[in-house]
């Protein structure tokens, strides 16, 4: 049985909380929406220019894909605190779905064709981007779709089951809501930063996706069933303290089969 290790969960914490509260500066440093005590740190000495712009956006999309490391760790863990944070890691880049293909899809399919997160080997990063992005998505979708077709013994669902029990469709609203609040708020600057913010960190997160599992496939038996997770089916490097402990990302593989 696989403990949970949560002596390094403080770091963990810490950095999530840190990047959430550095999100919502920059929001306000873009916009110049911000309350008059919080001038000497808000105010935008930099977006300006395009140069600057563009470099403020790249710093901090890239510091919320590895962000993605710390909510990768807490949504593995077992407690709704943990998990809603890990979650909002990923959901303030508009990847919400993240916490269910994860664990759903990409835990079971890992290094198998079926899995858009394993990059096939002569692929590109763009066109694996593209298709891993696409791919978590339909799949976590069609995935909350046979849950409920199971839950209600039905093949075609209503609209109300599709709107108010997919996940799917929580998390589209959510990231709706997030965009207009952040319009509302911060205006129409603020909302493209927060796209292009977006859009920084899940090209970081890929690209960790892309480097993980690169031309590695688990071979079939004669029944046709996969062969089981190993380290041999992920490229795997020594954590740090910087990388907060992280396990070894094949490790949480081979735990999603373990027993409980």
């Amino acid at each position: 049985m696989w403990k949970e290790d949560r002596r390094f969960l403080g770091p963990l914490y810490i950095y999530a909380l840190l990047d959430i509260m550095t999100w919502l500066w920059c929001l306000a440093v873009v916009s110049g929406v911000y309350p008059e005590w919080a001038k000497p740190f808000c105010q935008d000495k930099i977006t300006q220019t395009l140069g600057g712009y563009i470099l403020f956006t790249f710093v901090w999309g890239y510091t919320a894909g590895v962000n993605g490391l710390a909510g990768h760790e807490l949504i593995h863990h077992k407690s709704t605190f943990d998990k809603g944070l890990g979650m909002l890691t990923y959901t303030k880049i508009f990847y919400s779905h993240f916490l269910l293909e994860h664990s759903a899809g990409h835990h079971r399919n890992v290094a198998t064709p079926e899995d858009p997160a394993t990059a096939i080997r002569g692929e590109n990063f763009y066109s694996f981007m593209i298709r891993s992005v696409v791919g978590g998505n339909l799949n976590t979708w069609q995935r909350e779709v046979s849950r409920l077709q199971v839950k209600y013994d039905v093949k075609k669902l209503s609209l109300k089951a599709l709107i108010l029990e997919n996940r799917m469709s929580w998390f589209v609203a959510l990231h709706i809501v997030m965009s207009c609040v952040i319009l509302k708020v911060f205006g129409c600057r603020a909302l493209l930063f927060q796209i292009w913010y977006s859009f920084t960190g899940v090209l970081f997160i890929e690209l960790i996706n892309y480097t993980e599992h690169y031309g590695l496939l688990r071979k079939k038996d004669q029944r046709g069933i996969y062969e089981p997770i190993t380290e041999l089916h992920s490229w795997n490097a020594t954590s740090s303290h910087l990388l907060f402990r992280i396990q070894r990302h094949s490790d949480h593989h081979m735990h999603a089969y373990r027993p409980y």
